[in-house]
């Protein structure tokens, strides 16, 4: 069958009464689609439905064979709200603890009867509890840690080991839902010496990265609602990566690293992200989840164990997040002098280092003042940069970017909703968008539309503790 072709018709009835709404995703020989009642129907060619029924993975007579012309039958498997069926890499993506529990008890029980599963394209079936490959070779697979990381984030190249990421982007799940996640699946928290990979970009291919420009993507960087971050990336770091060789006859080597300070939820994070991914480099963590420890030597160690596999592994990035946990002033420091100092100490050895080992390196605050002043000379952290919390204008300009490849109605209220959500973190409006998005499939709707826009505005947490002010009008 084309690759193009719809297989099942709109408003097609299926045998368990509900009707076909729209085309979700497809693959080379499955297609999933949204049906009323908030379900979904996955449609399955022959060939891989025949491979399903002779390795066990699903027994005969719980498909609806449906034939689609020139002699051709695909099997039907449809779930009911509450019961559904989901692309691994492109959702429907969970929302709920619940969901999130049950997809990781289906992950380990598909492992432990199928042992390696491609897991790229793969088909999770919840009422089944299994997660089903749709394709043979494994040579493009993902891991479980990164796979789990993906459906669980909503798409986001963000393993399962990097609890406090994966907590940032599945606001409904907790730290401790995380680590028992971890432990289902037979996974450490921060996996690979407490580096956590989240670029997708950043496979080798033929042993060798490409950091070449025109080989990693064409086109200008750009990290929308934040011009000023922007060009400071541009000019000072990826301009220099670009042109690494005439910047070093003029005697200026790899950039130094840059202190990016603000208040919680400006999007200091959010933009070195988007800069890994136009690089397409590894990101390495350095924070109290993964480093900080109470025995003497322990803590610096860990440090050591980062800085080198970054190295290993460069080009390459390191965040120090909340640094001022680590480097803060030694005569203010609150914890052991001893091994406060220790940790200074192996900071102010590793970071000038960093710059000759090719790695950008990055210190996240919201306490300057804090920072011990050692470690804010020029020669360790070149830049002070300070982010404060985006604009309307800036908001603007953010939401208009995330909706930019996807079908928007014409009359959306992006300049009201703009100014409903000043004063926000980045990572609410970068949700906000993923949760419309969602909320459209599951209308069966074509389009983003002001119904679901304002539905899931109405449904982001209040600020602060503040009574939800949704109300403003809509011309």
């Amino acid at each position: 069958m084309s690759d193009n072709q719809r297989w099942l018709g709109i408003d097609q009835q299926l045998a368990d009464g509900n009707h076909i709404r729209s085309l979700y995703v497809r693959g080379s020989a499955w297609q999933l689609y949204t049906t009323t009642e908030d379900g979904q129907a996955l449609a399955v060619e022959e060939t891989l439905y025949s491979r399903w029924l002779d390795m066990g993975w699903v027994e005969a007579g719980l498909c609806e064979d449906i034939p689609v012309g020139n002699n051709t039958v695909v099997h039907v498997i449809s779930a009911r709200a509450g019961s559904r069926i989901c692309s691994l890499s492109y959702g429907p993506y969970p929302h709920q603890r619940a969901q999130a529990l049950d997809f990781i008890k289906a992950l380990r029980r598909s492992l432990d009867r199928m042992g390696v599963i491609c897991l790229n394209n793969a088909i999770y079936i919840e009422r089944f509890s299994l997660i089903l490959p749709t394709e043979q070779t494994a040579d493009k697979n993902i891991s479980v840690n990164l796979a789990a990381g993906r459906f669980l984030t909503g798409g986001l190249e963000v393993p399962l080991s990097a609890v406090t990421l994966v907590q940032q982007y599945a606001p409904y799940l907790t730290e401790s839902d995380v680590n028992l996640m971890l432990d289902r699946l037979h996974l450490s928290r921060d996996e690979g010496a407490a580096g956590l990979l989240i670029s997708g970009t950043a496979e080798k291919a033929d042993g060798k990265r490409k950091t070449d420009r025109a080989e990693r993507q064409k086109g200008p960087f750009c990290l929308p609602g934040r011009p000023a971050l922007e060009h400071f990336f541009r000019e000072e770091i990826i301009d220099i990566v670009d042109h690494e060789e005439a910047y070093r006859r003029m005697g200026v080597g790899f950039p130094g690293g840059t202190v990016l300070f603000g208040p919680t939820g400006c999007g200091k994070t959010f933009a070195v992200q988007k800069l890994s991914e136009y690089l397409g480099w590894p990101v390495y963590y350095i924070d109290s989840g993964n480093i900080g420890s109470k025995y003497v030597h322990e803590t610096s160690r860990k440090i050591s164990e980062i800085f080198d596999q970054a190295a290993e592994n460069a080009p390459a990035i390191i965040i120090i997040d909340e640094m001022e946990a680590f480097l803060s002033s030694r005569e203010n420091s609150m914890g052991s002098r001893e091994i406060h100092m220790e940790e200074v100490a192996e900071f102010l050895r590793r970071i000038p280092e960093a710059p000759e080992k090719r790695i950008l390196l990055f210190g996240m605050t919201n306490l300057l003042d804090t920072v011990d002043k050692a470690i804010l000379r020029r020669g360790r952290f070149d830049h002070m940069i300070e982010v404060g919390m985006p604009s309307e204008e800036e908001i603007l300009s953010l939401l208009q970017s995330l909706l930019m490849d996807k079908p928007v109605a014409e009359d959306l209220p992006l300049v009201e909703i703009s100014k409903e959500l000043h004063g926000r973190p980045i990572s609410d409006i970068s949700f906000l968008i993923r949760d419309v998005a969602r909320r459209t499939v599951r209308a069966g709707k074509e389009e983003i539309g002001v119904e679901e826009l304002l539905d899931a505005v109405k449904a982001l947490p209040p600020q602060n503790g503040a009574k939800r002010r949704i109300g403003f009008h809509i011309g």
